[in-house]
């Protein structure tokens, strides 16, 4: 009650991202939401005039019902406002165009062998009559000389080489069709030198391209005083907020420890900033209009540095909450912070209503909460002893409320969790004010004198490279981290049930809180058999690779791989196909990898028995691989599935075709494969496979 009454906010709050999410999970039209609304608005307005009169509790309670109906309605509505496929220009539903003329509509990222940037369609083109076509859609192009120069807000003119964004490929990797449509984007392509050409003309946002073009600037200026690769790409990654240059091995470290957000410019870096900004200009002995002044300026300062990082989600969020709050203090409205929080999100959401399922958003706004309720709790526990002692505990107690919140969205978002981040974030959190304070003035002393610059550059040098040592040192710790953890959604929910029921236990009194805690230790436990029950059964999934085969043979928990050549020669392939599926099925150590090669010989090969010359038995099913076939079929012989790969020809097929009947070809490698290629037309049972391939052998 106390949360429904003192955070008002959070009650419209509530249900409007309940209607974002129905709204973007059904095809609700848009017709049907503005009726509900319009009908809702009448029944409001009839029970206003109606209670003016005479008060009814029931009716009183019926209309503050629908009044957050209304927010439910206007959430689905806005979901639809904002989803561009519903127009009919867009690029989904466009007439075909074979050129486009489009807009450079964000900074251009250099990749090591293209140029990537979002492109605004703005019209096309087929011989020379206009087509009205809209949309944005995810570029990349051939690098060159010509390519390094786009910059943001150039018009393109570019050939129609768009194609939707493809689902996943293999089971459970990340799936960048709904990254991208989080972002309204449904295209992508890859465009050769001779297939764009510039116009000589830019439509750009003048804020946005100050912030760009500044950043352009950064970079360069790193660029000169710092040497290491590494090292720079931290310094960029801290002061501004630039992540293309940072080393892949160092961000595994730091991820491992618990410390990756100090890499990603976010409502940490806003607050270290603040309190630099509030020291300098006295904000905390300021009164009247002095404190109303000084907090405009550090407000202005703030929104300068969102506009520096490129209105970065999380500095956005950050400095609006903060500036909230500054705000507020300094016309003497000091309102709750889990309202002004509120209200961040909703300005957010209001913005892009997709905001609710990004993961950044997510995590910021619970590691807030967290800090803000438990903190103090947190520091209360240990005496204060001396000044460096009460910063030590301080720390501490910052990075334990936070992990509170957000613990259990990394376990289902990431698999991981940091068991000794408390340590790493008391070295590495001091480091950063440190790097970040000297990184402002360092970007400053740039532009004056190079003396200092140098001279700051080495302290900021000597702090990355002491906290890369430390993060580096805490990961080979054995048992620093939990990794390859996997938890379903509703065991995610679960621990939140836990944690808010033993907050109220602690916090209320409330004894019957602590037999409630039983009901999300049981949902743990019933979400976790439930799951567990699902990965029982057999099956054969044939994996999606470009030019190579990699089919799984999996019963229950035990799992054995062929592969073939290019693949199991190759870990890392291996690990970006297989790691996902692995930590989805919950399998650490039980499984093996075999050449393909192997079927040439009758064996038993870990969960199937090979036959000899490509033909294996699995759970009652018999399957046989054509590409491993080393010796003509000569008797007949019946299969119930046929891989077909790309190494035989036609001819070799046909052959032994005829030697074999089939329940069930499956085509591996369509984009190169057709019916027309093996003559397959005869043929009524042919997959071919688009993405990974599941067949279930019970």
């Amino acid at each position: 009650m106390y949360v429904w009454r003192h955070i008002p906010l959070l009650r419209f709050f509530v249900p409007f991202i309940l209607g974002i999410h129905i709204g973007n999970s059904l095809e609700i039209g848009n017709n049907i939401l503005l009726m509900v609304l319009v009908l809702s608005i009448i029944t409001l307005l009839w029970a206003h005039f109606y209670l003016k009169k005479s008060v009814s509790r029931a009716l009183l309670l019926s209309t503050s019902f629908l009044l957050l109906s209304n927010c439910f309605v206007l959430g689905a509505l806005l979901t639809n406002v904002f989803n561009p496929t519903i127009s009919e220009t867009h690029l989904l539903n466009a007439e075909p165009s074979d050129y486009l003329v489009v807009r450079v509509c964000s900074d251009p990222a250099d990749k090591p062998r293209s140029i990537g940037c979002e492109l605004e369609i703005l019209s096309g083109f087929s011989d020379s009559s206009k087509v009205n076509v809209s949309g944005i859609a995810q570029a990349y192009f051939q690098k060159d000389s010509l390519s390094s120069a786009i910059s943001y807000g150039d018009i393109l003119v570019v050939s129609n080489k768009f194609k939707e964004v493809e689902d996943i490929k293999n089971p459970h990797q990340f799936d960048f069709k709904k990254y991208y449509k989080n972002k309204n984007i449904y295209h992508q392509g890859y465009f050769k030198s001779n297939s764009w050409i510039f116009t000589g003309k830019s439509e750009a946002n003048p804020i946005l391209r100050l912030s760009f073009e500044y950043r352009a600037e950064l970079k360069s200026t790193f660029s000169a005083y710092f040497d290491n690769r590494a090292i720079k790409g931290v310094a960029e990654a801290i002061v501004f907020g630039y992540k293309e240059d940072l080393d892949e091995d160092w961000l595994k470290a730091f991820s491992k420890t618990g410390t990756i957000h100090v890499l990603a410019v976010s409502g940490l870096h806003v607050g270290i900033i603040f309190v630099l900004l509030s020291s300098l200009l006295g904000l905390g002995r300021s009164k009247g209009s002095g404190l109303i002044i000084k907090s405009i300026l550090i407000v202005l300062f703030l929104f300068a540095y969102s506009m520096l990082t490129g209105f970065s989600p999380s500095v956005s969020r950050a400095s609006l909450m903060f500036s909230v709050v500054i705000m507020g203090k300094a016309f003497n409205r000091n309102s709750s912070i889990y309202n002004t929080l509120t209200f961040a999100a909703f300005i957010l959401v209001l913005i892009n209503p997709l905001n609710i399922y990004n993961v950044g958003f997510q995590f910021s706004f619970l590691a807030v909460i967290g800090i803000v309720y438990y903190k103090d709790m947190f520091r209360n526990w240990f005496p204060r002893l001396s000044w460096l002692g009460d910063k030590v505990i301080t720390l501490l107690s910052v990075s334990l409320a936070a992990q509170i919140t957000t613990f259990p969205l990394g376990l289902y978002y990431f698999h991981q969790y940091p068991n000794l981040f408390m340590i790493s974030n008391l070295v590495v959190i001091p480091c950063i004010s440190v790097i970040l304070y000297t990184g402002i003035f360092f970007v400053i002393s740039s532009k004056i004198s190079v003396v200092v610059s140098v001279y700051l550059a080495r302290i900021m040098e000597v702090y990355i490279q002491f906290i890369s040592d430390v993060v580096h040192y805490i990961q080979n710790i054995p048992y620093a981290f939990f990794e390859n953890v996997h938890i379903t959604l509703g065991q995610m929910l679960s621990i939140y049930g836990f944690i808010i029921l033993l907050t109220v236990t602690r916090k209320l009194k409330w004894k019957y809180a602590r037999w409630l805690m039983i009901v999300p230790v049981l949902s743990f436990v019933l979400c976790d058999q439930y799951y567990e029950k699902s990965l029982q059964g057999s099956e054969v999934i044939c994996f999606d690779v470009r030019n190579e085969t990699l089919v799984a043979f999996r019963s229950g928990k035990q799992i054995t791989f062929l592969a073939s050549k290019g693949v199991y020669l190759d870990q890392s392939k291996l690990d970006f196909i297989l790691k996902p599926y692995l930590i989805k099925q919950r399998i650490k150590d039980s499984y093996q990898i075999f050449p393909i090669s192997c079927l040439s010989y009758a064996r038993d090969v870990g969960e199937f028995k090979s036959l000899g010359n490509g033909f294996v038995w699995f759970q009652n099913k018999s399957i046989v691989f054509i590409d491993q076939l080393s010796m003509p079929i000569v008797d007949s012989v019946a299969v119930d599935y046929a891989f077909i790969g790309k190494q035989k020809n036609s001819r070799f097929l046909k052959n032994e075709l005829a030697s074999l009947e089939v329940s069930n070809f499956i085509v591996m490698n369509n984009w190169r494969v057709t019916h027309k290629n093996y003559d397959l037309s005869g043929v009524d049972s042919v997959v071919f496979q688009n993405g990974f391939l599941r067949i279930q052998c019970q």
